[in-house]
């Protein structure tokens, strides 16, 4: 295999939850010669296993990052889940600066030492506002202050245990009022508002992700950021950001239509450095080694991103990661759970629940309830003929789902049998049940937090 500079330039993803591993890697680096991967799902040690034979068969070192938002837990069995970035900012900085530690350093006990947070992104809850459908509980509040306190905590607190954090999604996700997985997303906000946590954080971060999101105020040929020379701008010129950018996953519609490899050409040629979760990698490797001898990708604009990726793996290369420290969200995690506008049963009363309705939830969440022994049952199902005690509806910000509401069947169910209703998930979840439904609201979806139900139900 002859090697080429731009093979630094495409980032696969490894989905070990869905069987995706060592054969998809080794046909990688068969064909070409990628230096970061970005993993899903899996055992931590079989993660960190995978690492170490990766390395071996390449002959360099390779950095393995992760999507890991609410602690290493999140992707990796056998690692910690944390309380998603709306209710961290609750808590405060001292929990979010906690987070990022644990986060950072039980992640590097799986060799995953990029961590792909925090989101930046405002998520405003007034109703004449404009807010993002797959953003929600990933942000840590609708103000950039909150945000930056407390994303910015956290971002210490991975730097602190070793690891190296990535804001996203510049230039601001939460101004848009599409999901980018499926559709184009496109913002006719003023940016501005949006921009304020990357202007003030970028300094301390050493890589970013762009949203594939159009601002047609900014770019009236309407490009997506990760593709526009006109936004990216913004990041590299007038905030001087030199760190390593990273595009969100090209699998998403909100990337573009046409060729990637002419849309890829584009996001390196705007500014981006890693092209990242490309449907084929060893197509996209390839056609970009084929762009630049044909003189289609500018090689300036190919050596410019090396470099940065070259100076950010030493820096992950050249850093040790510390060894967790105990984690204590202590009592003051009882008060994320807020009453809904019916009321809650009684100030004592948190029985735990025994029937659950996943309208949006995550694999973890989902994980965690079923090994409590609870069926968790899909929108479309039938409820229950009674209630027995309580019901829990998982309702957060998830891929192409936005906020759904309760289903026909289960609202009038619940509006008969009166059970006392938790409803976990996006800040605005809360408004789901009827005004006259007693129960409570939890910001998120973590098993951290789903915990505190069954904690609660205990006493």
């Amino acid at each position: 295999m002859t090697n080429s500079p731009t093979d630094w330039l495409v980032a696969p993803a490894l989905r070990l939850d869905q069987g995706e591993g060592l054969a998809e890697a080794l046909r990688c680096l068969r064909e070409f010669d990628p230096r970061f991967f970005l993993i899903f799902g899996g055992d931590a040690e079989d993660v960190a296993w995978l690492h170490e034979t990766l390395e071996e068969e390449a002959g360099h070192p390779i950095v393995f990052a992760g999507d890991l938002e609410r602690g290493a837990g999140q992707q990796y069995e056998g690692l910690t889940p944390l309380p998603d970035a709306w209710a961290l900012g609750q808590l405060g900085p001292e929990a979010c600066y906690d987070a990022g530690h644990r986060t950072a350093t039980e992640a590097a006990q799986a060799h995953v030492r990029w961590i792909f947070g925090p989101v930046l992104d405002l998520h405003r809850l007034a109703p004449e506002t404009i807010c993002s459908p797959i953003i929600a509980n990933r942000a840590f509040g609708e103000e950039a202050m909150r945000i930056i306190e407390c994303a910015g905590s956290w971002i210490k607190g991975v730097h602190d245990g070793g690891g190296f954090a990535c804001g996203k999604h510049f230039p601001g996700h939460g101004a848009c009022p599409q999901d980018s997985h499926v559709e184009n997303a496109v913002s006719f906000e003023d940016p501005e508002p949006h921009l304020v946590p990357f202007r003030t954080l970028a300094k301390h971060l050493p890589s970013m992700m762009t949203g594939h999101i159009e601002f047609p105020m900014l770019d009236e040929e309407m490009r997506c950021t990760s593709r526009s020379p006109i936004i990216m701008d913004i990041l590299r010129k007038d905030m001087g950001y030199n760190g390593v950018v990273v595009t969100d996953s090209l699998r998403m519609a909100g990337f573009g239509d046409g060729p990637h490899e002419e849309l890829a050409a584009e996001a390196i040629h705007a500014g981006c450095d890693l092209l990242l979760d490309p449907e084929d990698p060893v197509v996209l490797a390839t056609s970009l080694r084929d762009a630049m001898d044909r003189g289609d990708l500018l090689p300036d604009a190919v050596e410019r991103s090396v470099k940065r990726l070259e100076s950010f793996m030493a820096d992950i290369l050249n850093t040790e990661a510390e060894a967790p420290r105990p984690l204590v969200m202590g009592a003051s995690a009882k008060r994320l759970l807020h009453p809904l506008h019916g009321g809650s049963p009684g100030r004592t009363k948190f029985p735990q629940p025994e029937t659950v309705l996943s309208l949006a939830g995550t694999p973890d969440s989902i994980r965690f309830l079923e090994d409590w022994g609870l069926e968790v049952l899909p929108a479309d199902s039938t409820p229950p003929d009674e209630f027995p005690g309580a019901v829990l509806v998982l309702c957060g910000a998830r891929e192409g789902h936005g906020l759904p509401q309760l289903p026909g069947p289960w609202l009038d169910a619940i509006s008969r049998d009166h059970p006392v209703t938790y409803v976990a998930g996006a800040p605005e979840a809360i408004d789901l049940p009827p005004a006259s439904v007693k129960g409570f609201h939890l910001p998120g979806l973590s098993p951290a937090l789903l915990a505190l139900l069954f904690a609660a139900g205990e006493e």
